[in-house]
């Protein structure tokens, strides 16, 4: 990271993020991560990231909301809720 991104980083603090709505198109349980979909786009998930922490409820095709975050391979969803 150079200076210029250290100084943004540290000036320029990220928001919260804004939600977004999506589905999740793939969910396995025992290996504990899945896919969503939003905007024709797939987002990666782990059940780490789920709020609450409650993951028993995801299965495919539930509508959630979520906050997407840059993740070590690319964007990733972070903070998942059920739409209830």
């Amino acid at each position: 990271m150079g200076l210029i991104q250290w100084l943004k980083r540290l000036f320029c603090p990220k928001k919260s993020g804004t939600r977004l709505p999506g589905t999740i198109k793939f969910f396995d349980r025992k290996k504990r991560f899945g896919f969503i979909i939003s905007d024709k786009q797939e987002y990666f998930f782990h059940a780490a990231a789920t709020h609450p922490k409650d993951f028993r409820a995801l299965q495919d095709g539930v509508k959630v909301t979520f906050i997407l975050v840059q993740g070590k391979k690319g964007p990733q969803a972070d903070r998942v809720e059920i739409v209830r």
